[in-house]
């Protein structure tokens, strides 16, 4: 064990690292004690590509606190836990542990609760002994081990959290923002508003961590960060920007690490003019240059997506798809919808990232050659909720890939509540820019309830073809998740098979780790 402690620099420390606290927000040290002081029940294989770029497989899901999992004839699941797992504080893991933080988060009304009981259906979690569980379904749900490797609830030791709960906060909340109750590899030592500090656990059901000790420290800049690689101790960067991961690339003294993991694209207030036309919508997929946003917008880090299913998912399928770039339908799609003559907007980009500068900038060249005029408008600081009329999406934490759940969280026509009878506007106090549209609303409630297995994919097929046509994304092209470490940093740490690397690759696909 390696006693020199990796250093891990982050943007932002907000010592709150309960992931299931209703006031959840995302920060960087939060997830990092999810890589390090957590576990997931299950976990993507790995399959890599001539390119180098990994890819997630949630077709071959691999044991890690569950050890089996088995469907039943009514659509069912029973989960089987991995006996003699101890946490922090010595505690045997059971199904008490899972049955519990699932009462918390319906309690709560947390993302959680949406996630499980909405999405997935989840109707009761049933303790069937000591290390077993049936999860009942409304309906038979052919993707539930994808959902093994979600933190949302996440995995805890219940029985240390209501040791530190109290009348004025039953679910321990407030002592889960500030103590660790896992079976991670790792425990938390310190917090304070610069670093976070973490020492590795012998008892650790794979073994004591290779790296003995990892530090969370708060840097000022991506640059300060990206300079740290040169220093003789062990650093690791995760969230890396396009144009930094070309950069790094070039280097033989780093190991650069690229999981195909988020998506682009342009999102629309489908339900203001002149883009509640559906052939106006349309247009501007038409006028939109993939393979010049994908090599200069992007620097070729990315490949084509023709769904609102990601690449990787099982039942993804670009069958529906029929919008490459063709200016002269773009034109003719406008005339038949009445701006022959042209129409302007606004756009809305986050400009402090580069690649998104020159994404919009591409686009915005492409589509005024179809007569579209764009008035760039810095999305930082808009209301939370508010959709613009186009605005640029290049980020998308997903916390676990599914065809299903795919559907129901990133487009513009899909509320991110479960639409039957029509459910709250937002998820604890998660906003996000979105409006329902009836038909996509319709349409995913069928899927979600329907019994019939093969009616089920049937269901499936034809919603992702429906919101490629009804055109609220403009679909542009999957991107890379992209962790780099200098030679110092113990290879099991960044490994697929580890913790670390499935929590930041697999499942918080973000930029935001680093300052922004």
């Amino acid at each position: 064990m390696s006693t020199q402690p990796v250093i891990v620099p982050v943007g932002t420390i907000r010592q709150k690292l309960d992931n299931d606290d209703p006031n959840y927000i995302f920060a960087p040290d939060l997830y990092m004690n999810l890589a390090l002081s957590y576990d997931s029940l299950a976990a993507p294989g790995v399959s890599t590509g001539r390119d180098g770029v990994m890819e997630p497989r949630y077709d071959m899901m691999q044991p890690r606190l569950a050890t089996a999992w088995e469907e039943q004839a009514n659509g069912d699941w029973i989960v089987s836990l991995r006996p003699g797992i101890r946490s922090h504080a010595g505690n045997e893991w059971c199904a008490e542990d899972i049955a519990w933080v699932f009462e918390k988060v319906t309690a709560q009304g947390v993302m959680a609760c949406w996630r499980w009981r909405e999405v997935v259906g989840v109707t009761q979690v049933e303790i069937l002994d000591r290390h077993r569980l049936r999860f009942h379904l409304r309906s038979p749900y052919p993707h539930f081990p994808n959902w093994l490797i979600s933190v949302s609830p996440n995995m805890v030791d219940s029985t240390a959290i209501q040791a530190g709960s109290s009348a004025e906060d039953p679910w321990g909340i407030e002592w889960l923002n500030s103590h660790v109750a896992g079976f991670g590899a790792y425990e938390l030592t310190s917090m304070d508003a610069d670093r976070l500090c973490f020492s590795g656990r012998n008892e650790y059901w794979m073994g004591a961590p290779e790296a003995g000790a990892v530090e969370v420290q708060k840097v000022g800049s991506r640059a300060e960060a990206i300079r740290m690689l040169d220093e003789n101790r062990p650093v690791v960067l995760a969230g890396l920007m396009p144009d930094e991961a070309v950069a790094l690339l070039k280097r033989d003294d780093l190991t650069v690490l690229r999981t195909w993991a988020g998506h682009n694209s342009v999102e629309i207030d489908f339900t203001a003019a002149p883009f509640d036309d559906a052939r106006v919508r349309q247009a501007l997929a038409f006028a939109t240059p993939v393979e010049q946003i994908m090599a200069d917008g992007m620097l070729g880090q990315a490949r084509p997506w023709r769904s609102p299913v990601k690449g990787f998912s099982q039942w993804y399928s670009g069958a529906g798809w029929r919008f490459d770039q063709d200016i002269a339908k773009a034109r003719t799609l406008l005339k038949e919808a009445g701006f022959g003559s042209g129409l302007a907007s606004d756009f809305y980009v986050d400009p402090r990232r580069p690649y998104n500068v020159r994404i919009a900038e591409i686009i915005a060249a492409a589509w005024r050659q179809a007569g579209i005029e764009l008035v760039m408008r810095d999305i930082n600081g808009m209301p939370d909720g508010w959709l613009p009329p186009l605005f640029l999406r290049t980020e998308c934490a997903h916390n676990l890939s599914e065809p299903f759940y795919d559907l129901a969280h990133d487009y513009a026509a899909m509320n991110p509540v479960f639409p039957l009878p029509g459910g709250p506007t937002n998820v604890g106090n998660w906003r996000p820019r979105w409006k329902k549209n009836p038909g996509a609303v319709e349409r995913f409630g069928a899927l979600l309830c329907e019994c019939d297995r093969d009616r089920k994919r049937e269901r499936f097929d034809d919603l992702q073809s429906w919101l490629v046509d009804f055109g609220s994304s403009v679909f542009i092209a999957e991107g890379h998740q992209v962790m780099v470490a200098n030679r110092h940093v113990p290879a099991s740490l960044i490994a697929p098979e580890s913790r670390f690397f499935q929590a930041l690759n697999h499942q918080n696909c973000t930029t935001n780790y680093l300052p922004r």
